[in-house]
C-alpha cells in the first residue's frame, strides 16, 4: 500500500495517536481526585480483564513453554509494575506535555540499547536522530532541573518545582524500562502473538501493581471522586490501553511496522496542544525548541528505517 493512498486503517491509527495524546491530560485531571497508585491499579485491573475477555473470545490456548514463563513474568513486572509506578508517579509531578515528549524518545532508547546489544547497527543518520532526541530532552527538562540548584528561598513555589524535576526523572526511568521491555518481549511476540504476550505480561505485572497499591486503595476517598475523574479512568483503561493496543497491532498487520510507528510520532505534538488547552500548560521557549528537536530526531531515524524497509521490499 503506497503512502499516497490513505485508507480507513490510517484513520484508525490517527485516532490511536490522538487517544494516547489526550490520555496524558485526562490522567492529570483524574489525579486531582485519585491517588496515582489507586488510579493505576484500577485502570490495569479493568484493562487486564478486558484483554482477557477479548483473548477468551478468540478461543486460544493459554499454554506457554516452561522456559518462557519466567521471562514473561519478569517482563510483565518490568513493564506493568516498575514502569507503571514510575510513569504515574512521574506524571503526577510533571507536566502532561513534558511527559508525552519524554516518552516519545522510547524508539531512540530502543535503537541505542539494540546497538549496544549488537542486535542492530546504528547508521550515522540514526545516531544523529538519537543525539537530537536526547538534546531535546535536555532542553525540555533542563529548566526544571536547573531550579533544583537554586536556593529554596529563590523558588517561587518552593517544593513543587523540585517535585517537577523528580517527576521528570521518574519519566526517564519509565522510558528506559519500557525500552528494555520492548527489546525483551520481541521473541515472545513472534512465538505467541502480540495479544497473548501482552495479556500474559500485563497480568504478571498487574498482580504486584495492585499489591503495591493496596494502601493507596484503602486510603482513597471514594466518595470525593467526581464523575469526570471516573470517566477519565475508564477512558484511560479502555481507550489508551485496550483500544490503542488493538489498533496498533492491527496497523502492524495491515500497514507494516514503519508506517504504523510513524503515527505514534503524532502524539507528542497533539499532547502539547491538548495540555495547553486543557491544563493551561503554556510551553516555555526552551520546551518548544526541545519538542521540535525531539520530533526532528525521531523523523530522521524513522526516515532511515523507511528507506531500509522500501529497499528490502
Amino acid at each position: 500500500m503506497s503512502w499516497g493512498r490513505m485508507s480507513w486503517v490510517d484513520g484508525l491509527l490517527f485516532l490511536m495517536s490522538t487517544i494516547w495524546a489526550v490520555n496524558f491530560t485526562l490522567v492529570k485531571i483524574a489525579l486531582h481526585d485519585f491517588s496515582p497508585l489507586s488510579f493505576n491499579a484500577l485502570r490495569f485491573i479493568i484493562a487486564s480483564l478486558t484483554l482477557a475477555l477479548l483473548f477468551r473470545m478468540r478461543r486460544e490456548s493459554w499454554a506457554v513453554e516452561g522456559e518462557d514463563l519466567g521471562s514473561l513474568i519478569a517482563l510483565g513486572i518490568l513493564a506493568n509494575t516498575i514502569y507503571q509506578v514510575a510513569f504515574i508517579e512521574g506524571l503526577a509531578r510533571s507536566r502532561a506535555s513534558t511527559a508525552a515528549l519524554i516518552l516519545a524518545t522510547t524508539p531512540m532508547v530502543v535503537a541505542l540499547l539494540s546497538a549496544v546489544r549488537g542486535q542492530e547497527r546504528v547508521t550515522g543518520r540514526v545516531a544523529l536522530g538519537i543525539g537530537l532526541s536526547f538534546l531535546g530532552i535536555v532542553l525540555i527538562v533542563g529548566e526544571d532541573w536547573s531550579r533544583l540548584r537554586a536556593p529554596r528561598a529563590l523558588l517561587e513555589d518552593g517544593g513543587p518545582s523540585r517535585e517537577t524535576a523528580f517527576g521528570d526523572l521518574l519519566l526517564l526511568v519509565a522510558t528506559v524500562c519500557w525500552s528494555f521491555y520492548t527489546i525483551g518481549v520481541k521473541r515472545h511476540v513472534h512465538r505467541y502473538g502480540a495479544l497473548k504476550s501482552t495479556l500474559l505480561t500485563m497480568a504478571s505485572g498487574t498482580i504486584p501493581l495492585v499489591l503495591i497499591s493496596l494502601p493507596a486503595l484503602r486510603e482513597q476517598s471514594w466518595t470525593m471522586i467526581r464523575p469526570t475523574a471516573w470517566a477519565a479512568l475508564f477512558f484511560s483503561a479502555l481507550g489508551a490501553i485496550v483500544f490503542c493496543f488493538v489498533a496498533w497491532n492491527y496497523g502492524l498487520k495491515r500497514l507494516g511496522s514503519t508506517r504504523t510507528a510513524i503515527y505514534s510520532n503524532l502524539s507528542p505534538a497533539i499532547a502539547l496542544l491538548v495540555a495547553w488547552l486543557g491544563l493551561n500548560e503554556r510551553p516555555s521557549p526552551e520546551q518548544l525548541i526541545g519538542a521540535t528537536v525531539i520530533l526532528l530526531g525521531i523523523s530522521l531515524a524513522r526516515a532511515r528505517e523507511e528507506e531500509a524497509e522500501l529497499t528490502i521490499s
